[in-house]
């Protein structure tokens, strides 16, 4: 049974306009307006789990979004600029990653809301009447109220629809990761969370693409996370063959006595 339309809404922190990265960008020179495009790129990516994807409209994705937005482009540019400096947002050739669009998002479902609701109906009901009262209500009220037990029991035992997941193939992940451009190893991807039983830690896996950029961000790229502040490592051939023609091992003689 299909669970019908899914409500989401953006949690703002109480510290939101404390923090040190949203005060500077409010004292920067239209930093009110970079703050506003900061909160809607925000509930852009809240349903695609902090993702926006640059589909290649516009020249560039700052262009996309000036036009999706009803933004300035030179404000999104400037504001994408300082987002990135400072942690807040993440970049690549196709797409932005926003990960407090991630940590701080709720939803629930249209059943959902509903149930909450007939819940806050009865219980002000309950709150502004005295058992005296109670009692002398009418027979309207008292259906009424038979309707919203009825209505919570119903919702209640409904089963909620769950997305399946739909394990990819070794193909489908090597496309995707072609398509982002990065040198994460499908074979050894699909090996391992095939090993998890496509789980990420003890809970089921939801998308597997979030998955492979995740191991993008942590440099999982070779099979291996590659150690921090160290480039990758060179080697002249040409160097070391000259060395060993030159290098002759040295015998020492032993005298005899």
């Amino acid at each position: 049974m299909a669970e019908g339309k899914r409500y989401y809404w953006l949690k703002l922190k109480e510290d939101f306009f404390g923090s040190k990265r949203i005060k500077k960008l409010r004292n920067m020179a239209g930093g009110d307006t970079y703050l506003i495009i900061y909160l809607k790129l925000q509930l852009k990516a809240m349903k695609t789990d902090g993702v926006i994807t640059y589909d290649h409209l516009e020249d560039n994705i700052a262009d996309e979004l000036a036009l999706d937005l009803d933004e300035n482009p030179d404000d999104i540019r400037a504001t994408l600029i300082y987002l990135a400096s400072c942690g807040l947002a993440e970049s690549s050739d196709d797409s932005l990653f926003f990960p407090f669009a991630v940590e701080n998002v709720g939803s629930e479902s249209s059943s959902a809301q509903r149930v909450r609701e007939c819940r806050e109906r009865k219980n002000a009901l309950q709150c502004n009447t005295t058992v005296t009262e109670v009692k002398q209500l009418c027979n309207g009220e008292k259906e009424i109220e038979i309707e919203i037990e009825k209505e919570i029991e119903r919702e209640e035992a409904r089963p909620r629809a769950r997305t399946r997941f739909i394990k990819p193939t070794v193909e489908e992940v090597r496309a995707y990761c072609a398509e982002r451009r990065n040198n994460v190893d499908a074979e050894r991807f699909v090996d391992h969370y095939t090993a998890n039983d496509w789980k990420v830690g003890k809970n089921p896996m939801k998308d597997w693409k979030a998955a492979v950029r995740n191991w993008e961000r942590n440099e999982y790229g070779n099979g291996k996370k590659k150690e921090q502040n160290s480039g990758p490592a060179s080697y002249d051939i040409s160097r070391a063959e000259e060395k060993a023609k030159t290098t002759v091992p040295k015998l020492v003689k032993k005298e005899k006595r």
